[in-house]
């Protein structure tokens, strides 16, 4: 079934956010203590305990879970309704994501741009580039979904 979407957030939330989603599912499995102590910029990597092991493997999971969900609704579904509710949902997920990541940091290396690493730039730059571009979709800055026929006609 086509997309609802309109082109720029279809590649953004049906193509690039579940891609980024799968690699950030694979990131605990392909270094364990990187992807623990990289979650705030300048920690130093002690051998993680096993209850740390535990929680990035569980959010390895969720990222999994959340692409599963992403390409069912992105590309399964033939209302635009369910599309902005899970976009709405994301949204908000977005805010605590950045928050949960403040919280860690404290305010100093959060405002300390230069000092990011990877992670902390998907952490905060990335959520915060998807969460934008949420609200512009909200704002129909891209353009309306489009609701598609079971005939196989656009409305």
């Amino acid at each position: 079934m086509p997309t609802l979407f309109p082109p720029w957030p279809n590649l953004l939330f049906g193509i690039l956010e579940p891609i980024s989603l799968v690699l950030g599912s694979l990131a605990p499995l392909y270094d364990l203590t990187g992807f623990i102590t990289d979650q705030t910029p300048a920690s130093s990597p002690p051998t993680p305990h096993p209850s740390s092991a535990a929680l990035a493997y569980q959010l390895g999971n969720l990222y999994f879970l959340l692409f599963m969900v992403g390409v069912a609704v992105c590309h399964t579904t033939s209302e635009p309704r369910v599309l902005r509710n899970y976009l709405v949902a994301l949204a908000i997920a977005d805010v605590g994501h950045v928050y949960a990541t403040y919280s860690a940091m404290g305010w100093n290396a959060f405002v300390d741009v230069g000092a990011w690493n990877a992670l902390t730039w998907g952490n905060i730059g990335a959520t915060g580039f998807l969460f934008v571009n949420r609200v512009a979709y909200f704002l129909g800055v891209f353009g309306e979904a489009r609701a598609f026929k079971a005939v196989g006609k656009w409305e």
